[in-house]
């Protein structure tokens, strides 16, 4: 008996006592990592029991309307026996039977396609919107679109439908402007082009039913938007459009420059026909003070020839004589011949004495 013991219990031997402790150790061990899941901040579940609903971790996006969802989620899927947990954390389940889909808790981001569209006043215009949407309702976006991807498509469907409903139905204007604010502008001439009809709602009322719209049409996939809404990040014309305002702008320039051109050209001519007035002025009073001054002188000059000749009759025939050879001989290579009997001749040579009359 005791050699038997001791072959039973030789190294390497089959030891089924061992082999079902440790057996049953790892079942448990699978069981529990297999019972025990974690939902992280950003997720959201839905537990299903052979495909069936049984449990719901919401965990909501914070805002106004957090709390709100919150309450009607869980009123909501109680009456149809669905357990409704909140927040995140380390959950149980069936192993093996109950599995676990997990979700995006976190504001997700819709881009738009860029979108030709024509306004109620006929002018057509390329917009582009984008949009934050978030999972609301996991096990309604579970049942009716599964993905993240086919969310997407019908975002594109929804939010783009009524961004062109609202728009075909309204002048451009009150797509542009959001408010009756008067625009300012440095340039007088400017003006008249900047005066624009009175909207009735604007812009942000525009945004605020697109918004409504598609969070009215999400409710049924379990689709939330966030407070900010949809916005609208393009608004332009079509090229056709386009090119038409920039000719219409370049003609409204043109048309200023050729009045400032103008009003240039009569203020040069201004100060010309002033400058000429005033140069004819001038010159018209520099000519009659000259002849002022020169008759004074004249006259002064005949007093004191008269003077002069009155009291040496013979000096100022002299005088003048010499002033009249002065003249003769003034330039020009001029030559004067004079004949040896010519008093001025005598007078150079020193033969003639002048004595003035009446000296004593």
């Amino acid at each position: 008996m005791e050699e038997m013991d001791y072959q039973y219990n030789k190294p390497g031997q089959f030891r089924p006592g061992r082999f079902f402790v440790g057996l049953s150790a790892t079942l448990v061990i699978l069981i529990l990592v297999f019972s025990v899941y974690v939902v992280d901040q950003t997720q959201q579940a839905v537990v299903t029991q052979f495909g069936k609903p049984v449990k719901i971790i919401i965990n909501p996006i914070e805002g106004r309307r957090a709390e709100e969802v919150q309450i009607r989620l869980k009123e909501k899927y109680e009456r149809e026996g669905i357990a409704v947990s909140m927040d995140a954390g380390l959950r149980f389940k069936i192993p093996f039977i109950q599995q676990v889909r997990r979700f995006e808790r976190r504001l997700l981001r819709w881009n738009g396609y860029p979108e030709q569209i024509p306004t109620k006043d006929k002018k057509y215009i390329w917009v582009d919107s984008t949009a934050r949407w978030y999972i609301e309702d996991p096990l309604q976006f579970l049942r009716s679109v599964n993905s993240e991807e086919q969310a997407q498509a019908r975002l594109d469907d929804i939010i783009d439908s009524s961004t062109r409903n609202a728009i075909t139905k309204r002048d451009l204007i009150e797509i542009v402007r959001t408010d009756n604010r008067k625009m300012e502008v440095a340039e007088p001439e400017l003006r008249e082009t900047t005066e624009v009809g009175h909207i009735l709602e604007g812009r942000l009322a525009i945004v605020r039913e697109i918004t409504e719209v598609a969070l009215h049409a999400c409710e049924e996939y379990g689709i939330g938007i966030h407070e900010k809404g949809v916005l609208i990040k393009g608004l332009t014309y079509v090229q056709e459009v386009k090119d038409k305002v920039e000719d219409r702008m370049i003609e409204e320039r043109l048309r200023i420059a050729k009045k400032y051109t103008s009003e240039g050209e009569g203020e040069y001519e201004k100060i010309m026909g002033d400058k000429e007035r005033e140069v004819r002025t001038i010159l018209s009073e520099a000519y009659r003070t000259a002849r002022e001054i020169e008759g004074v002188a004249d006259a002064k000059a005949a007093r004191i020839y008269a003077e002069s000749f009155g009291r040496d009759p013979e000096f100022y025939r002299f005088w003048k004589t010499l002033e009249l050879y002065e003249t003769s001989l003034g330039g020009g290579g001029t030559r004067l011949l004079l004949g040896t009997e010519n008093p001025l001749i005598e007078f150079m040579k020193g033969q003639i004495e002048f004595e003035p009359s009446g000296t004593p």
